[in-house]
């Protein structure tokens, strides 16, 4: 599964009910919304060359549901479908790759004050995910993780879409 650190942050979730939050700003110690994760956020990598998407919206059960997808150019090298699930009532990431998905890798949510923290210490790697919102309309998202004894961190630095993506 080390083919999740790269998109990972697609994943940006929240606890609570659908539609119980607004998509304000979170203030220190508050609730992150689960409505924030809503719309369509890309991070430009790699000097530009390289553009992290991804997509979400709200899926028939009311839980935010969507893809992720690397491009190198035009190119397309890496694709993940995502959501978020109530399991044992307790919210969870739940990731699954390539254009088919396959079977979800599953990250409890751990913490959802000012940021959001999911974690599976099981998981090959990475075994956490944060996602930390800078104000409305950004998140800072890490994602790490120890696998055969080498510590790895990616940071990822989403902005919401609000007309066509920049092209690399």
């Amino acid at each position: 599964m080390r083919g999740v650190l790269p998109l990972l942050p697609a994943l940006l979730i929240a606890c609570g009910q659908p539609g119980e939050r607004s998509s304000t700003d979170v203030r220190s110690g508050e609730v992150v919304p689960l409505d924030r994760l809503l719309g369509d956020w890309y991070d430009m990598q790699d000097s530009g060359r390289t553009t992290v998407l991804e997509h979400w919206e709200r899926g028939s059960d009311g839980m935010p549901v969507g893809v992720g997808y690397v491009l190198s150019g035009r190119d397309t090298v890496f694709i993940e479908h995502l959501g978020i699930v109530l399991r044992n009532d307790t919210l969870h990431y739940a990731v699954s790759i390539g254009r088919d998905g396959g079977e979800a890798v599953l990250f409890k949510l751990i913490h959802d004050r000012d940021s959001l923290v999911f974690s599976d210490p099981q998981h090959d790697m990475p075994q956490r995910i944060v996602y930390i919102p800078q104000g409305n309309d950004a998140w800072h998202t890490i994602v790490s993780g120890t696998n055969k004894g080498v510590t790895r961190t990616a940071h990822y630095h989403f902005k919401r879409v609000t007309a066509a993506p920049p092209t690399p």
